[in-house]
């Protein structure tokens, strides 16, 4: 039994032909992040050599044809996020140090001047010092990879977050702008059909001769059924223009009722209150207004009834009494009205104005005068009667007319309501009818126009602006202090070989002692 021998997986070129050569995957050296929202990840491995690098700027080049061949059209997304474009990030940027060959030349270079020394001791312990100095240049050439590589690593780990951030955020930003453009050009064509739809109301409206201002169907027909209507002769007669004197009549018809009433509660107070106790005149003066307003609205009521009743029995509308029925009523609770009124100041105001008089003529007397069997029985104060009287007949009518204006202009309404359902039934305007209502509804389409509202965008903008500084915040915090080491070390070494360069120079030009100075 045999063992299969494994092998490299097959890998397909850009040719379409399979590779199968194996290659082992060099170490990975650096890595860029580019593009406007850090998405492009370029990475370099150690070994490719021009090879690579040649591969890479062809793919570049290609890239960036393919991207001028695209046509460019500004109507497809006018509006674009407003985010900056940030510049790659590689390595090298954090890492403000010379590399270590470098410092390996010029140890180099130090390290030839050793044999200009003519002091074998000093020859002796600076070979020494250099042979130090080259293991610390080593240190630090280990250090400046370790550091580059580990650079590179939290470059591309918090790139990622970085990246994602961007991409959330452009993808909102892109959303939010196109739904605003969409949402413009809808209204912008909204408008355009409203603008349309207008002048071709005025020309259906001109075209009937209706007022150009008609801004509903209804008013239409209603203007087309006020013409038929005083075409044939029989036109509707408008609601009579609320003037001065017409506004006054109202006023002093409503006030009437209550100060009629008010003096009935005063005629009851005086037949019934001798004490003038406070509660039995309050008691009174309610009854007495209770009284009149019933009675006189009851008027007014029996009167539009009236009115309603003949138009009924002329177009045979059931559900209606007689118009004599509503008649005899009203003339039932006049006569009721000014009975009640009359006796009440027959028996009640004149009578005890009599005694009034009577008693401020004799206030010497002891004798009361109303109690005298000579007396007149019929009241002299005829004025204040016919005056109570008159006021009475006077608020009837003033009920009755109110009645039958108010049954007038239900009847107006309804004989107009009625030519208005027959000219509606024709549909001889049905097509000016609906041009002059389009417009209407145009604008209450345009006015529901809104951009689709993210109810997230708020919370969608914290989190992300929170995760946004999360990855930079890291992304700082590491880079500083991978920063701070290699400088510090590249540091020490310059300052080392700085020192060591003293010590050689001063070996190779010992100054001469004079003097007594040469034998210490």
């Amino acid at each position: 039994m045999t063992t299969p021998e494994r092998t490299a997986p097959d890998r397909t070129t850009q040719n379409g032909s399979a590779d199968t050569s194996f290659h082992a995957p060099a170490p990975l050296e650096s890595v860029t992040l580019s593009g406007p929202d850090l998405g492009t990840v370029n990475m370099s491995f150690a070994g490719e050599g021009e090879a690579g690098a040649h591969a890479g700027a062809e793919a570049v080049s290609a890239l960036s044809d393919a991207e001028k061949a695209l046509p460019f059209d500004p109507l497809l997304n006018p509006y674009e996020a407003a985010l900056p474009r940030p510049d790659p990030l590689a390595a090298e940027q954090f890492m403000p140090v010379l590399p270590p060959d470098h410092y390996g030349a010029f140890l180099n270079d130090l390290t030839h001047e050793l044999t200009l020394v003519a002091d074998p001791a000093a020859r002796s312990l600076l070979t020494k010092r250099a042979r130090i100095l080259a293991l610390n240049v080593e240190q630090y050439r280990v250090n400046h990879a370790l550091a580059r590589q580990t650079l590179t690593r939290v470059l591309a780990e918090t790139g990622v977050g970085v990246r994602e951030s961007w991409t959330r955020q452009d993808e909102h930003l892109r959303f939010m702008n196109a739904a605003s453009s969409g949402v413009e050009h809808e209204y912008t064509r909204a408008t355009e059909a409203i603008e349309q739809a207008r002048q071709q109301r005025f020309d259906a409206l001109a075209e009937y001769g209706a007022q150009p201002d008609t801004l509903s169907a209804e008013g239409f027909y209603q203007q087309q059924a006020l013409a038929d209507l005083a075409r044939e002769g029989h036109p509707i007669r408008p609601p009579e223009q609320q003037t001065g004197s017409k506004r006054v009549f109202n006023g002093f018809a409503v006030f009437s009722k209550f100060f009629v009433g008010v003096i009935s509660g005063v005629s009851i107070n005086l037949l019934f209150n001798p004490e003038s106790r406070l509660y039995l005149t309050i008691i009174a003066l309610t009854a007495g207004i209770m009284f009149s307003v019933l009675l006189l609205w009851l008027v007014d009521e029996l009167a539009y009834r009236a009115k309603m009743a003949a138009h009924a029995a002329a177009n045979g509308t059931p559900g209606m009494g007689r118009p004599a029925a509503y008649i005899g009523g009203i003339v039932a609770v006049s006569v009721l009205y000014l009975g009640v009124e009359g006796y009440l100041n027959w028996d009640g105001i004149l009578r005890v104005t009599q005694q009034i008089a009577a008693n401020a003529a004799q206030q010497g007397q002891l004798t009361d005068l109303s109690t005298t069997t000579d007396t007149n029985a019929v009241p002299q104060h005829w004025s204040l009667l016919v005056f109570t009287m008159a006021l009475v007949g006077m608020a009837v009518g003033a009920a009755l007319l109110q009645g039958r204006e108010r049954a007038r202009t239900v009847l107006e309404r309804e004989r107009l309501l009625g030519r208005v359902a027959q000219i509606k039934q024709t549909r001889q305007y049905a097509g000016t009818a609906r041009a002059t209502d389009h417009v209407a509804y145009l604008e209450a389409a345009r006015d529901r126009l809104a951009p689709p509202r993210d109810v997230t965008s708020p919370d969608h903008a914290r989190l992300n602006e929170r995760v946004l500084n999360h990855w930079e915040q890291e992304r700082e915090t590491q880079v500083q202090t991978l920063s701070a080491t290699i400088v510090r070390d590249a540091r020490q070494v310059q300052d080392a070989l700085e020192d060591f360069s003293l010590q050689l120079q001063a070996a190779q030009h010992p100054q001469q002692r004079r003097g007594l100075l040469r034998f210490l």
